[in-house]
């Protein structure tokens, strides 16, 4: 179904390797805490050995049995032999160990995304139009070709001691694990001290907050011998549990800046209860750059989505504007939309089963059958012995060599010569790797079973929600005061996670000459803007928010606006606030919130510089490179279009708006060398007039409110 939601809400999104609550079906009080990484040395600060770097955890509920199945991943800095972990449950969990591949697909299907759409060029003339011929060997296509791509990873056995009871322990995966209650405070921290959990003194006021609550704790650390790679999520499976992210306890050994993301199935889009909501200011984001991530179709061809380069840096300033307590809700849609959840192509166990050999396993890596991770190359591991192909190398560099080498002889002229790998290259030829067998169809199976089947699970378990919510917050230790709290509210508009950037190159000197100087920047009926080629978020961008808007959502109604002078009254008022209670007294008066200040749109570029000869060309009569073109001259034709009423003796024009009218004053010899992403050679007009229109459209949208809603596919 369409999603219909304000311009900025589709910018509320997430990052990847973060913390993930899923949930499926109606939560009310928040039971369920997720835990936090506790150094086995009790060293503080800057020389911790363990630091909780981000955490991603998946809780789903069967609305029929009522049984609750937790998946909780950590990332974290620190040594393997360090790693020690204690999770605050409800009740007495069953403790299994999950895939990160499920994980993984719901970053790959919800996290928010740019899709770039190119647009025809502006102002961008072909140089070849002042050529009589060409001189042999050159031709005007091979000036356009210049730059035609230039816009284009020992189980316990304590059975207890000192008010600590053990209620259960054992081995599952590469860890080890307890499960343990205490009776009062003290003797629980103690507990942790003399098993290897260092946990400091400012933690007991959160344990004691759990232990009165009469909350049970998961203790887990690495088995001797596994590394940090071998770091798999736990899951937890319990009757009837609640979400939440238990970001109190989590401060204890949290980084600055931690990421967290939750996301929650319910009977309306999840809020959170005691924070604010954050809308992203688009302009704050380097969309130009970043991680490629797979476009949901849309009618009108194919496009490019991207994950701005400074996304996590963006969530961090827009929550700290909101006092450091506020998420951004970056998806919320049908939770049928989750059945095509995936991560390995449906078609890989089959065309895997048919692999013989480990040239042909590194081929159908190269084609995007798998993806070269540790959780794969363990998989792999298991059925084909990769770790023992060669000696000093681990199972997870064999995959990506085999994936390098089945690239590097498609396209390379080799006679069967060694792949350039840094260890073992004989063992990377090309018959070495053609007289190692494969047994396919028990790689398959493992494959299926262990990476496609809990995918498909998950995805069958978000069916049965009716909206599936994802957010995101960045968040420090400092500001960790509150466990979330979550709630739903039916009435709230979807919330898509693709937004939509229309972009296409400026010449500013009026000609295609190479790599592109200037790229306008449209946002549909926000604004456009002509700035610099580079990535970098351009200085009046930069003096904008972060966050297009603070709000607050409640379990009814619309979302109240929060004016930035009210933020520490109300983020204080609701610090406490429950499912089912209003948030703030009844007597409470919000303060309009005024919008922020939209730079103006900037007007098409209709300058006509000097003219420079391309490569090999032969000049008309009166065309002189360097020099403007001869008065009288047909120069309107562009690959962008032709440009009305534009003189062509007009030099650089009035381009004071633009983040790059420094280059009006360049030197002619410089301005040779600056220029746009090339164009065809062809002369043949197609006209302007759909961006002059678009452009119109902006200046009367600009009187609008910037709160106007959107569609987005």
């Amino acid at each position: 179904m369409p999603s219909t939601t304000t311009f900025a809400t589709a910018w509320r999104w997430a990052v990847p390797l973060a913390l993930s609550a899923v949930a499926a079906a109606t939560w009310t009080q928040p039971a369920l805490a997720c835990g936090a990484c506790i150094s086995p040395t009790l060293e503080t600060g800057p020389n911790q050995l363990v630091v909780q770097d981000a955490e991603r955890v998946l809780f789903l509920r069967d609305p029929l049995t009522k049984v609750s199945t937790v998946w909780v991943e950590v990332r974290y800095a620190g040594l393997a032999k360090d790693f020690a972990w204690v999770l605050p449950v409800p009740k007495l969990p069953k403790v299994g160990v999950g895939t990160v591949a499920v994980l993984d697909a719901l970053d790959q299907s919800m996290a928010a995304r740019v899709r770039l759409r190119t647009d025809p060029p502006e102002n961008c003339r072909d140089p070849a139009i002042g050529c009589a011929s060409f001189k042999p060997g050159w031709s005007a296509d091979g000036a356009a070709a210049l730059d035609a791509a230039a816009l284009g990873d020992t189980a316990y056995s304590d059975t207890g001691s000192g008010g600590v009871e053990v209620l259960a322990s054992g081995a599952t995966g590469p860890y080890n694990y307890v499960v343990i209650k205490g009776a009062e405070v003290e003797a629980l921290y103690k507990w942790l001290n003399d098993h290897g959990y260092a946990t400091p003194d400012k933690a007991k006021p959160i344990l004691a907050s759990h232990v009165a609550k009469g909350d049970l704790f998961v203790a887990v650390k690495l088995q001797n011998g596994q590394g940090v790679g071998a770091i798999r999520p736990i899951t937890l499976t319990m009757d009837d549990a609640e979400p939440c992210v238990p970001l109190r306890l989590t401060s204890i050994a949290a980084k600055d800046d931690m990421t967290v993301v939750v996301t929650l199935g319910g009977p309306g889009r999840a809020i959170v209860k005691n924070h604010l909501d954050v809308q992203l200011n688009p302009l704050r984001l380097q969309a130009l750059a970043g991680p490629v991530l797979a476009c949901p179709a849309v009618a009108g061809g194919p496009s490019l989505c991207r994950v701005p380069g400074n996304y996590a840096q963006v969530v961090a300033a827009a929550v700290d504007e909101a006092g450091g307590n506020a998420f951004v809700t970056e998806y919320a849609q049908p939770g049928s939309a989750t059945g095509s959840l995936q991560w390995i192509p449906a078609g890989t166990p089959a065309a895997l089963s048919g692999v013989g050999n480990y040239l042909q396993l590194g081929q159908l890596r190269a084609t995007g059958g798998l993806p070269v991770t540790q959780e794969v190359a363990d998989t792999l591991d298991e059925a084909l012995g990769l770790s023992s192909y060669a000696t000093g190398t681990t199972a997870l560099q064999v995959l990506g060599n085999l994936r390098g080498c089945a690239k590097y002889w498609q396209n390379t002229m080799v006679d069967y010569q060694n792949c350039p790998v840094p260890v073992a290259p004989e063992k990377f030829t090309h018959d070495a790797l053609t007289a190692q067998p494969v047994n396919g169809a028990k790689a398959a199976d493992v494959v299926q079973k262990q990476l496609v089947d809990p995918v498909a699970e998950v995805a069958a378990h978000l069916a049965k929600a009716t909206t599936v919510t994802r957010m995101v917050m960045r968040i420090s230790p400092d500001e960790m005061d509150r466990d979330p709290v979550f709630a739903f509210n039916k009435g709230l508009p979807p919330v898509a996670n693709t937004a939509e950037l229309r972009t296409n190159k400026v010449c500013l000197s009026g000609w295609t000459y190479g790599w592109p100087e200037a790229v306008r920047l449209t946002w549909p009926e926000l604004g456009s803007w002509v700035v610099d080629a580079g990535t970098s978020v351009p200085p009046r961008f930069a003096q904008t928010p972060a966050a297009d808007k603070i709000q607050l959502l409640d379990e009814a109604g619309d979302a109240l606006e929060v004016a930035p002078v009210q933020v520490p009254v109300i983020s204080s008022a609701i610090a406490g606030a429950k499912p089912g209670q209003p948030q703030l007294p009844k007597d409470f008066v919000a303060q309009p919130a005024q919008a922020w200040p939209v730079p103006p749109s900037d007007p098409l570029v209709t300058t006509a510089g000097v003219w420079y000869a391309p490569p090999g060309c032969n000049p008309k009569a009166g065309w002189l490179s360097g020099s403007p073109p001869p008065l009288g001259a047909a120069v309107g034709a562009s690959d962008g279009g032709s440009v009305p009423n534009v003189d062509a003796q007009g030099g650089w024009g009035d381009l004071a708006s633009a983040d790059t009218a420094g280059a009006a004053a360049k030197p002619a010899a410089a301005k040779a060398d600056s220029g746009c992403a090339a164009g065809t050679a062809s002369a043949t007009a197609r006209g302007t007039w759909p961006l002059a229109a678009l452009l119109a459209a902006l200046v009367v949208a600009r009187w609008r409110s910037r709160r106007s809603a959107l569609t987005f596919p």
